[in-house]
């Protein structure tokens, strides 16, 4: 058996001669790390697929960088660059959410205060039927609507109800399935 830093530089070798298979590999090898590197971090309509997605192309543009006879680990060299990642993730959305409090508008100073009235009745209808839906849920499957509202972390939810990231995935799955029918079945 070849040691892992081997290991790596044969894979990472292999996907400078873009081998996708080779990439996957490597991207499987350091799952443990992406998972508790993204867990603390909520980013508004990213689900575990985009972090999947975006670490793998981190992988990618890590191999493209990284040097074998720098010493370095190439775990280590992933993750600081993952990390780093993350951190440019979260700035962009921060920037967003800055934007809109820019734009915002006091009810005072809005030429149309029906409108916003307009705007507030919708939303409270659709906390309304948010809630109606919450109810119909399981246990289960409302810690699964908490970890895709980002309101809990992946880990501490399989802790919670102590089962597998494949058993939340499929709870996940079944609240969007059901958010959808409870929209379909929905009068207005």
């Amino acid at each position: 058996m070849t040691k892992p830093t081997e290991r790596d530089a044969e894979l990472i070798t292999a996907v400078l001669n873009r081998d996708s298979d080779a990439l996957e590999i490597l991207f499987k090898t350091y799952l443990p790390m992406i998972y508790h590197t993204y867990a603390p971090y909520y980013i508004r309509l990213f689900e575990h697929e985009d972090w999947l997605q975006e670490a793998r192309l981190v992988c990618f543009e890590t191999c493209q960088r990284y040097d074998c006879h720098c010493g370095k680990s190439f775990g280590g060299f992933y993750k600081l660059r993952f990390q780093h990642h993350i951190d440019n993730l979260l700035r962009k959305e921060l920037a967003q959410k800055r934007r809109i409090d820019h734009q915002a508008l006091l009810c005072a100073q809005c030429p149309e205060k029906r409108a916003v009235g307009e705007n507030s009745a919708a939303y409270y209808q659709s906390q309304t039927m948010l809630m109606a839906y919450l109810e119909h849920l399981s246990p289960f499957e409302l810690m699964s609507f908490r970890v895709l509202s980002g309101t809990l972390a992946i880990d501490q939810a399989c802790q919670q109800f102590d089962c597998t990231l494949a058993q939340l995935e499929r709870g996940q799955s079944r609240c969007r399935t059901k958010l959808k029918q409870y929209y379909q079945n929905d009068p207005d």
